[in-house]
């Protein structure tokens, strides 16, 4: 059996597209979140390139970041989808968040396990140069600011 990207898959495993094994970018259901929750705060800056740290020292409350940030929540992993950050590896597993839950950078895209693997195994997955290198080759956008269109990550 070979995988989309034409490598041998062993006997027994089998080959899912990312959205079979995570929910991107989904959605957060902001009703019953009180305004005055405090919530992590992570720009773009605030995860390390190649080494997966997040620094979560920025809190806001959550009426500052309702709208105009991306949400993610405990366990999320985090993929910057913009260039040069994909590129340089900036990508994160959201971990002790204030409260369970983050508002971000617009340049992130959010993947969600649905049970069936572990956030380390997404992440894992995303690091690889083999991921890297086809996200680049399917990026949208102007030269200065091409990103990684959430369809890529849907059907990888």
């Amino acid at each position: 059996m070979s995988a989309s990207n034409g490598q041998q898959v062993p006997d027994g495993w089998t080959v899912k597209a990312i959205e079979e094994v995570a929910e991107v970018n989904p959605r957060l259901n902001k009703d019953g979140l009180p305004n005055d929750l405090q919530v992590s705060f992570v720009p773009m800056p605030a995860v390390g390139a190649g080494d997966g740290t997040i620094d979560l020292s920025r809190e806001r409350p959550f009426s500052e970041v309702r709208k105009g940030f991306t949400p993610f929540r405990e366990g999320d992993v985090l993929f910057a989808k913009i260039t040069p950050c994909m590129q340089n590896g900036k990508a994160a597993i959201a971990r002790n968040l204030c409260n369970g839950f983050g508002f971000g950078s617009t340049e992130f895209h959010v993947l969600r396990s649905t049970g069936s693997v572990l956030p380390e195994w997404l992440f894992a997955f995303i690091r690889q140069p083999v991921f890297r290198s086809a996200a680049e080759g399917s990026f949208t956008g102007s030269a200065g600011q091409q990103r990684v269109p959430a369809d890529f990550l849907k059907t990888f």
